[in-house]
């Protein structure tokens, strides 16, 4: 009895150091570090992005169309710029390519939604400091394959809360309410209006709820929770193309992290991401940092032998 408990508890140990580390096999689990909870006027904290040393975020549905720049040692918004004519009616992600800022106003909770919008400007007409109004542009779009648009709340796979750009495109995916898989649409980054066409997918086992992506490195992370129980999860999708999303990819396991509702998520350095949470029921709002520096510094070394 003793020897089998004894066992057990090594077979126990080697597990979790396994998945700890991210063995083949395993899905690593990872607790991001605790920065700060955030201001009462970010409490719905919805898209991330980084610039000029400052933290971006907006919040979701039925707040003002301002995007809040934070100070990243105290966490205090800094900064409130208005996007002139916009509204929001349902933002949900926010992010740059370097040369412009792009801001998704395309929530659709109940799936019946015609007017998805992605609001977009100049990163250089951000100031430096202090507040200001911004003219922006639209671009306009419909999703390709949905033909169906009774209200279903949350059982359909036709939201939306998650984008990032690159190239001469921009990239959507789906929050997939009745499934819990992800379709990835594209669409150009020019205003237009436009019909968002799939190119790919991916079992997410959740909700997927933000991305950022690292054009240095060719590497993609996407952050979301699982339905119902608010379990947070993120992904590392290395060498990024419109065929591999299927790939080469790991996923992270954040159970430590139940109840958060984990929403934005961006690089600020190599390797290590912001991650915001919006109150939920059992947690206040709140930034994270994830640190991926030994599973991208392996990823790199691989690539190079």
């Amino acid at each position: 009895m003793r020897r089998a408990l004894l066992v057990g508890l090594v077979l126990l140990t080697l597990l979790v150091h396994a998945q700890e580390e991210g063995k083949a096999g395993f899905t690593p689990l990872f607790t991001p570090v605790l920065k700060s909870e955030l201001p009462e006027e970010v409490k719905e904290t919805s898209g991330l992005f980084f610039h000029n040393g400052r933290l971006w975020t907006h919040n979701d549905s039925g707040g003002k169309p301002i995007l809040f720049a934070l100070d990243t040692t105290s966490f205090e918004v800094v900064q409130r710029i208005t996007l002139s004519h916009a509204k929001n009616k349902d933002w949900e992600d926010v992010c740059t390519d370097g040369e412009n800022v792009y801001v998704g106003d395309f929530g659709n909770n109940k799936g019946k939604r015609k007017n998805l919008r992605i609001y977009t400007f100049p990163l250089s007409t951000l100031p430096a400091e202090g507040d200001a109004t911004i003219d922006v542009d639209s671009i306009t779009f419909r999703f390709g394959d949905q033909t169906n648009f009774v209200h279903k709340k949350q059982e359909h796979d036709y939201d939306c809360e998650t984008m990032f750009a690159t190239g001469d495109c921009i990239y959507l995916f789906s929050k997939g309410w009745a499934t819990g898989t992800t379709r990835m649409y594209r669409l150009p980054k020019t205003p237009g209006d436009y019909v968002a066409e799939v190119v790919n997918g991916f079992d997410s086992q959740g909700l997927l709820t933000g991305a950022d992506y690292d054009r240095e490195n060719h590497i993609l992370v996407l952050v979301g929770y699982v339905k119902n129980v608010w379990k947070p999860f993120m992904y590392l999708i290395f060498d990024f193309d419109e065929a591999g999303v299927k790939l080469n990819n790991r996923r992270f396991e954040m159970p430590q992290l139940t109840g958060a509702q984990t929403e934005g998520i961006c690089f600020f350095d190599d390797g290590r991401c912001f991650v915001t949470a919006e109150t939920s029921p059992t947690m206040t709002s709140r930034v994270f940092v994830a640190d991926f520096r030994k599973w991208i510094e392996k990823e790199l070394k691989n690539k190079k032998q």
